[in-house]
């Protein structure tokens, strides 16, 4: 017996939680439908028989053709950076927008 999936408000909140999501109380009730309206198709999916159905396997030989991989000097480099709001030599400094639980505790 396959056993119904659908997600409550609390595990949603641990998913969020997890995910470092931010989403306001008033959302939650949207976010739930949509999720398990997704939920319920996946639960549909797995009633369907598929005993008999093969997994697909790509032929290396149809497999499209790839191009080599070769670096390329960009001309446009040094006017890119020279517009970044903060740079640091080569490269953007940007804010730190996730942070571990030891720095959150610490700040």
């Amino acid at each position: 017996m396959i056993e119904k999936m659908e997600m409550d408000r609390e595990r949603l909140r641990e998913v969020l939680t997890m995910s470092r999501i931010g989403l306001p109380e008033e959302d939650y009730q949207e976010v739930l439908d949509r999720v398990n309206d997704i939920l319920r198709l996946c639960d549909k999916m797995r009633e369907i028989a598929h005993e008999e159905v093969k997994p697909f396997e790509w032929e290396v030989k149809k497999a499209p053709a790839r191009r080599a991989d070769e670096p390329k000097r960009w001309s446009g480099r040094d006017e890119f950076l020279a517009k970044a709001p903060v740079r640091d030599g080569d490269f953007f400094r940007v804010p730190r927008i996730i942070a571990l639980e030891e720095e959150e505790e610490e700040a």
